[in-house]
């Protein structure tokens, strides 16, 4: 039994991959690696769709969850499951809306960002508006340059590197319309927005700028235990999604 097999709401509650093997499997890798560190903690969950990461950081013992989600039905979901598995209205908050219009002047101490890092271009905006929140951990789960394209990191001195810069970052397009996708925003054309694909160079750079250390969930060795999950897990598998651990 994985965790969200108790909490099958869940799998209802979202189009946005609600399988049991996969949603199990990033739990582990989510939040048992991290659940010391939770407890007790005011926890940030941004672009929180149906709630199941802030529910399962109070399940894992954080003391009050914040979430950023601009889609409301996604918020009505949440507080509906949070209602009917009972959790107390007191240790979580939903505010629907933009994460850059709401994240300025609040403090945290854990951060999540679960699927949204490749949702936006405003990468390093993002991070400077988490890093002044406090947060000592910032967990982020996104899509990254695949493996095949990422060019090899560099020892260098120099922070403009000019050539074979492994900082690199891949312009998309997401259709805003999409429950999976990126939401409508001030770059939105035709039905689409400008999202960028960082690779993992540029996710370690950017977090580095702003004093953070980050780490990696070791996923090939993980589904090469569980390999009853890798149908569920074809992203990460094939190098083009990846967990990281950016800590202070």
């Amino acid at each position: 039994m994985g965790f969200f097999d108790n909490f099958p709401r869940f799998y209802k509650t979202s189009q946005t991959s609600p399988f049991p093997d996969r949603l199990n499997s990033r739990f582990c890798a989510i939040m048992e690696r991290n659940i010391e560190l939770i407890k007790g903690k005011r926890v940030l969950d941004i672009a929180s769709h149906d709630g199941r990461w802030s529910f399962a950081a109070l399940q894992a013992g954080a003391a009050h969850v914040t979430g950023i989600e601009p889609r409301q039905e996604l918020i009505n979901n949440a507080i509906d499951t949070f209602n009917e598995y009972g959790i107390e209205p007191s240790r979580f908050n939903f505010l629907c809306g933009d994460v850059f219009d709401h994240l300025s002047n609040k403090e945290f101490d854990i951060v999540f960002c679960l699927g949204f890092y490749y949702h936006t271009i405003r990468h390093a905006e993002l991070f400077d508006l988490i890093e002044r929140t406090g947060a000592k951990l910032v967990v982020i789960d996104t899509e990254v340059t695949p493996v095949v394209d990422e060019l090899p990191d560099i020892e260098s001195s120099d922070p403009r590197v000019v050539f074979a810069n492994p900082h690199g970052v891949q312009l998309l397009l997401d259709p805003v319309e999409d429950q999976q996708m990126a939401y409508s925003d001030s770059l939105t054309r035709n039905g689409k927005t400008l999202v960028g694909r960082p690779s993992r160079s540029a996710i370690r750079f950017i977090a580095k700028h702003f004093g953070y250390e980050t780490e990696t969930f070791d996923w090939n060795t993980f589904i090469l235990e569980n390999p009853e999950i890798e149908s569920a897990m074809v992203d990460y598998s094939e190098g083009w999604r990846d967990t990281f651990y950016c800590s202070k």
